[in-house]
This record gives structure tokens, sequence and C-alpha cells, in this order.
């Protein structure tokens, strides 16, 4: 019963973001039509195509005409290219992914010990790197720290590629993640070529959730910490590793499980920038240059596909966090 009404909440949010984004856009300043064909096309030209488009009709009448097509997978014509917004999403979304993911675990691996060792050596020099590194790294613009890796680690170094998401041929296609479908075909000249190429836009979107990571983990370790059953268990001689780490670490890591789940759309959303800016062929680009293009179908369909994920990633994360903490579990 719990799972079926988080079903349907999930698709009541889908709906709802459906349409709000269908109205924004269609508020937006500027004609897509026009857009589409250029300054030089006549008015019987921009007219046909508009009903062609079918945006000649009421907006109740293209919104219930764009939910059925939803139902059957279609997310219309895009604007910019003559070719279905599904198709493009689907071509284009492992790329967001995998940037995400990597940047994610990055963020993870890196963050967690930090916090830990700040927290186990309170007002020590690994404490005051962290603290100081948590109140910098939320403050690091993406496209500054972008330029600045570009500038030194690409164009004055050259130890990494500045743009795109692999140099040479791609890996024999099975997920479209280019690290997981390198490694399953065992083409590892690809995944080499792909790991070179995802270096500097992981780290890049990886700075601001390091450092939330890093900054929570210590700040939950060092309540649980001051917690009486760490004295306890320390006076009956457990070892103070076993207590930081079977216990400590499992209280202090739920409440980082929840800023986890609340990182991931705004990562996504720091996509929109760090694609553009490496020229990373992702869904994210193909979003903000719909922006730009005022191509309403794939606006709305890349805000539906990523609200999607964010949805679904919020229901893993409160499923994990129940897992964690059982008393959650009884009280529901």
């Amino acid at each position: 019963m719990r799972f079926l009404r988080r079903v349907l909440n999930m698709l009541v949010v889908l709906l709802f973001v459906s349409l709000l984004m269908f109205v924004l856009v269609r508020v937006l300043p500027g004609d897509p039509v026009g857009a589409a064909l250029g300054d030089g096309a006549t008015k019987e030209q921009v007219e046909k195509f508009r009903v062609q488009m079918g945006m000649d009709k009421p907006l109740q009448v293209q919104y219930l005409a764009y939910l059925r097509g939803l139902l059957d997978g279609n997310f219309g014509v895009s604007l910019m290219e003559p070719r279905d917004v599904g198709t493009i999403v689907r071509e284009r979304l492992p790329a967001t992914l995998e940037l995400v993911l990597c940047s994610l675990a990055l963020a993870i691996v890196v963050g967690v010990p930090l916090g830990i060792l700040a927290a186990t050596h309170r007002n020590g020099p690994v404490d005051q790197a962290s603290r100081l590194w948590s109140l910098t790294g939320v403050s690091f613009p993406n496209f500054w720290a972008a330029l600045m890796l570009q500038l030194v680690l690409g164009a004055a170094l050259s130890l990494v590629p500045i743009t795109g998401r692999i140099t040479g041929p791609p890996p024999e296609h099975i997920t479209g993640l280019y690290l997981v479908d390198a490694l399953l075909s065992g083409n590892f000249k690809a995944m080499g070529d792909a790991a070179r190429h995802l270096i500097t836009p992981t780290i890049v979107l990886a700075v601001g959730p390091l450092a939330q990571i890093t900054s929570m983990i210590r700040s939950s370790m060092l309540d649980e910490l001051a917690k009486p059953y760490v004295g306890f268990s320390q006076a009956v001689g457990m070892p103070r590793f076993l207590i930081n780490y079977k216990y400590v670490l499992r209280n202090a890591f739920s409440s980082t499980l929840t800023l986890i789940g609340f990182l991931f759309p705004l990562m996504i959303g720091g996509a929109f920038v760090v694609e553009k800016v490496f020229a990373w062929p992702g869904v994210a680009r193909f979003g903000a240059d719909a922006i730009l293009a005022n191509d309403y179908n794939a606006i709305v369909g890349v805000t539906l596909v990523i609200c999607l994920f964010v949805v679904v990633v919020n229901f893993v994360t409160e499923e994990l966090y129940v897992a964690l903490d059982p008393r959650i579990r009884l009280e529901r």
C-alpha cells in the first residue's frame, strides 16, 4: 500500500511538472517557429510550419495532445533538429548520467573519509583544512572552475582533453555509459580515452557536493560522538576504531544519505553549465540549447526526464534511509 502511494505521488509530481513547464515555455518571449525557420522565412512558411507542429490550436488542446503523446512515448519533434525529442534524449541521457554519477562517486569517496578524519581529529590540521574547504568549495562557481581547469590542465600542461567525451572511436554500445561499455566489451583503449575526458568535468561538478558531504559527515559524526552510548562503549573496553566505524559512522551517514538525495538534482542543474563549457554531448547541454532556441518540445521533454530521475533517486534515497534507521520503519 505504501509503495503504491509513493508511485501515485510520483505520477502526480510528473503531471504537475509537465503542466507547469508547458505553460511556462509558452509565456517566454520569442517565436520558436521563426527561430527554427530563420529570418528568411516567409509568413506563409511560418504559418504552415505552425500548423504542422499543432501550435495554431488552443493551449488546452495542445496540452491534451501532448499528454497523449507522452503516454505513447512521443515527446514531439525538436525545432533545433528534425528528430523526435525522445530519441535525442535517449541518445544523450547516458552521457549526463555518467558525468553526474562519476562526480557523485568522487564526492562520496573523498568527502566521507575527509569528514571522518575531521571529526575524529577535532581542531587538528585536518579538521581546520576540511572546514576551510567546506566554506570555499560551496562558493566555487562551476563555470569559473571549469575554465581554470581547462586553462591549466588542458591548455598549459596538456594533461587532459579540453572538450568532448571521447577522441577515438567509442566502445560498442551496450548501456551508453562509455566506461561501462568499454569495460564490458574489453576495449580498454576506449576506456582510458573516455576516462581522460571525464577527469576535468567530473572534478568541476564534484567540488560543491564534496564540500557539503565533508561538512555533513563531520557535523553528524561530532553529534554522535557526544552521545552517551559512545562513552559507555569506551568504558566497557570496546576499541575506538570499532565504535567509530560500526556505530557512529552508520548513524551519522543516515543524514548524509538524505543530503546525497538532495544533491542529485543540484548536480543535474550544475551539469547544464559544465556540459556547455566542456562541449559534453549530454542531455543537460541539449536542454540548455533548447532554452536558448525556445524549443518548446525539447524543453518540456528534457525537464520531464530529469524530473523523473530526481523523483526516482529521492524514492531510492528514502528507502535506503529507512533501511539504515529501523526507527523510521517502526514509526511508519
